[in-house]
């Protein structure tokens, strides 16, 4: 019988067997060959320091986040069957699809993308996550010889350094407070790599290169102490894009002082991905040309499904050596 994970609340997630849905004209059944733990969106959520847990937050455009609920969206699966109107994938293809932690899933097919027969599993994973990066990108309108700040160098972070790059930025500049990730930082491109820890990042972007050098700012760090920084440093009519759900302490000077009113900044929060078949196109396309590269070596934990909360353990327990934690299907 099918497995899966549900969080019922925060520290609390239980494997359970559950019944597969009727596979409609339009949905496919696949079988989970890989998958991935969020370092930020799902982690906030198993952790408890997702700001919509805060009490008394009450959203007002969207429905409140409950528990019981399901965590994961980064999934490498194989098709087991496929609706009767369903065209463009076959049984035994592998494919791309952002549903949660589950050995098998009932998908619509137009949720989903192929993956080609030369691209390993192990890269593949990554696709979600860039679609994170591709969506941040396009929304803040990167042009040629833009130069770019980004904060934060998890994954999210890497992948806007790789596309920033490749849509066309001239210097890119990085901060993280993990030494090891830095080093990943400029591995995937980044010109310039300052850690919070050692120095103030605003001032030291200021002193070097001007107090409005920045045309373009990525916050991947779900920090508002990065965000001020994205806020100083980026010039006047710029823009600074917020990629992840801001948590954590909130600063102590006025966030939106100063630097965001007199700037004259353009904010804009970017979440989830765009076209998840015409990005994977472009991903795996750039993966088989060269121009993205060792992504496999990404991977800094493996645990299998039934170890779900090893998982959740690295991420807590040792920030500076995890990448990325991938979960293996059998």
């Amino acid at each position: 019988m099918p497995q899966r994970y549900r969080l019922y609340a925060p520290r609390d997630l239980r494997r359970e067997s559950f019944d597969l849905p009727p596979l409609g004209p339009h949905d496919v059944h696949l079988r989970s060959r890989l998958g991935a733990i969020s370092s930020g969106t799902e982690s906030a959520w198993y952790f408890g320091t997702d700001p919509n847990l805060a009490p008394g937050f009450k959203p007002l455009r969207f429905d409140h986040p409950t528990f019981p609920r399901f965590l994961g969206y980064e999934k490498v699966a194989e098709v087991v069957a496929i609706g009767s109107e369903v065209d463009g994938v076959a049984a035994g293809q592998r494919v791309i699809a952002p549903y949660g932690h589950a050995t098998e899933y009932i998908w619509p097919a137009d949720q989903l993308a192929p993956i080609p027969d030369d691209i390993r599993d192990e890269e593949a994973v990554f696709s979600t996550l860039f679609n994170v990066a591709a969506q941040a990108i396009r929304r803040s309108e990167l042009q040629l010889g833009d130069d770019v700040f980004v904060t934060g160098a998890g994954v999210v972070g890497l992948a806007c350094i790789i596309s920033a790059r490749l849509a066309g930025a001239n210097r890119i500049i990085v901060s993280d407070r993990q030494p090891a990730r830095l080093a990943l930082a400029r591995q995937f491109g980044a010109d310039i790599l300052l850690n919070p820890a050692d120095e103030d990042v605003a001032a030291a972007i200021i002193d070097r290169y001007g107090p409005e050098c920045i045309d373009i700012a990525l916050e991947c760090s779900s920090s508002y102490e990065a965000l001020a920084d994205t806020m100083a440093v980026t010039r006047r009519n710029g823009k600074v894009c917020v990629v992840g759900q801001l948590k954590g302490p909130y600063p102590a000077h006025p966030l939106f002082g100063m630097d965001f009113h007199l700037g004259e900044l353009t904010m804009i929060s970017s979440d989830g991905g765009w076209d998840i078949a015409r990005h994977a196109r472009w991903f795996f396309g750039a993966i088989q040309r060269g121009l993205i590269r060792d992504l496999a070596g990404l991977i800094s934990h493996r645990v299998p499904f039934g170890e779900l909360e090893t998982g959740f353990g690295y991420i807590e327990h040792e920030p500076g050596a995890v990448t990325k934690v991938v979960v293996e299907y059998n």
